[in-house]
């Protein structure tokens, strides 16, 4: 039966093309993040990863790469659509959960600070622990409010995510 339900639940044909190693790789390093990130915060007790979710975040995100990849006639995409994609669907499958009853409603975005922080990490890089100072540190503060802000409250889909990377990364060059 090749209904919609089994086109975009049924994963078969895609982990076989992918690989189940790598996609557990992907799984697992990604689970590893959301510890750290659970840790570094002092969230172990507040929030926990829903492996499920992830799962399908994960899954979704390389049935995505893979339709690109066959649309486009590539063997790899480049690393900022991974990220754009990753981020997109971590975003849409929200695997990081809250448990019980919790009066701070700042930990509702749970999942949008990790990917904040996930995203940061990315575009900084190697600089990552280099003093940002002076207007470039008011600026890039800015930038993460902002980036903070539109992954909470506005739509936001795997274009406009790469987009918003690739206009970091050319900004990065120019103003070197």
């Amino acid at each position: 039966m090749n209904n919609i339900e089994n086109t975009y639940i049924n994963y078969d044909e895609l982990i076989s093309t992918i690989g189940k190693e790598v996609i557990e790789s992907r799984i697992e390093q990604i689970s590893q993040e959301m510890l750290d990130f659970l840790e570094v915060n002092e969230l172990e007790e507040t929030a926990y990863i829903h492996h499920m979710a992830l799962t399908y975040a994960v899954m979704d995100y390389f049935s995505d790469i893979q339709r690109l990849k066959d649309y486009q006639q590539i063997e790899h995409v480049n690393e900022i659509k991974i990220k754009a994609y990753e981020t997109f669907w971590l975003l849409k499958r929200k695997p990081l959960q809250l448990i019980g009853q919790i009066e701070d409603d700042r930990l509702l975005y749970v999942n949008e600070k990790f990917l904040l922080t996930r995203l940061t990490s990315f575009m900084l890089g190697d600089h990552i622990n280099m003093p940002i100072i002076g207007d470039k540190s008011i600026a890039f503060k800015n930038f993460l409010d902002t980036l903070y802000y539109y992954l909470k409250f506005r739509r936001c889909d795997a274009q406009s995510l790469e987009l918003m990377l690739l206009a970091f990364k050319a900004g990065q060059i120019v103003f070197a």
